[in-house]
């Protein structure tokens, strides 16, 4: 019931016309659902344990578009992007320059659209052509190999690298659940930089996302300015935060590092391969955060641990 009532939460955000489609959706869909797809004059997709399906307008899904296959309309699309942004969509404008909206429940919006250019910047989007719903679920014991083996002694710093859809963020909510509630036998003081609202999905006020008893949780902050305020005045044991990509991100990393503060954080690449041939890579492994880099199976196996080296183990590529 509690997967069937994330997916619930994730429809609830969309018009009302899509949202009587997608609830109609047989049970065992809903339940391994991770993504919902609306493309303007496309059909209506899901993907589910992996697999792209169509939704027709009965709320029945198949491998391949059908004649009944529900069409998303322009109508459609506006109402729904409307919809998510809780019709507010100025107040999303920030977060739509950088590809994505925050949905209440922890669900977040990616974006595709036409770029609006001032002076060479970007300052907003326009005529929305398709959107990524992905459905945030909570899986409790996810995090259990990666504690048992990393964690349960002393904390350390952990980097995990996965593709999109292998389950990072999900393995850092459980993490942080787990140690701030006392699992491995003490209670760790822990704070999530929840930049994009994922983590926690913060909505007024309250978390609603499990993160334990011994959380603060710095919601909308930018990653890098999350990580100062949480190492200046919050004094965490650990620093948990998602998809580390800039150079300021990775200087407050280093600031965490040299303060005595652990820090666990993802990136995006398939592989190691790919990972050491990212221009962040070098500079992410110098900060001395990482005693371990954790790869991750992928989007066929979310959450799942394919490999993990010690920092030192790792040829970068130059």
């Amino acid at each position: 019931m509690e997967e069937d009532e994330k997916y619930n939460s994730a429809v609830d955000t969309l018009s009302e016309r899509v949202r009587r489609i997608l609830l109609r959706v047989p049970q065992n869909i809903k339940a391994s659902t991770t993504e919902i797809r609306l493309r303007a004059g496309k059909p209506l997709g899901i993907i589910s344990s992996s697999r792209v399906l169509f939704v027709d307008h009965d709320g029945g899904v198949t491998m391949q578009p059908t004649q009944q296959a529900f069409t998303m309309t322009k109508t459609d699309m506006q109402d729904c992007f409307v919809s998510i942004c809780g019709w507010a969509v100025h107040s999303h404008q920030r977060e739509m320059t950088d590809g994505y909206i925050s949905v209440r429940g922890g669900h977040r919006a990616g974006i595709a659209a036409t770029a609006v250019m001032e002076d060479g910047k970007m300052t907003a989007v326009r005529d929305i052509t398709s959107i990524n719903l992905r459905v945030a679920r909570e899986i409790f014991g996810s995090a259990n190999q990666l504690i048992h083996r990393y964690l349960t002694d002393r904390l350390r710093g952990l980097l995990l690298i996965g593709a999109p859809a292998s389950g990072k963020t999900t393995l850092l909510r459980d993490l942080a659940r787990q140690l701030s509630s006392g699992q491995t036998g003490r209670y760790i003081k822990i704070c999530v930089v929840d930049e994009s609202g994922e983590i926690g999905a913060a909505s007024g006020g309250l978390i609603q996302n499990d993160l334990g008893l011994c959380c603060d949780l710095l919601s909308g902050y930018s990653k890098a300015k999350g990580l100062q305020i949480a190492i200046r005045y919050l004094s965490p044991q650990l620093i948990i935060c998602d998809e580390i990509c800039t150079e300021s991100e990775i200087d407050a990393i280093e600031m965490a590092a040299n303060s005595g503060v652990a820090v666990v954080t993802s990136i995006h690449a398939g592989s190691f391969d790919e990972f050491s041939r990212k221009p962040q890579a070098k500079r992410l492994l110098q900060t001395g955060a990482f005693e371990y880099l954790v790869l991750l199976e992928g989007a066929e196996r979310p959450s799942q641990i394919s490999e993990v080296k010690r920092t030192g183990e790792l040829c970068l590529s130059y």
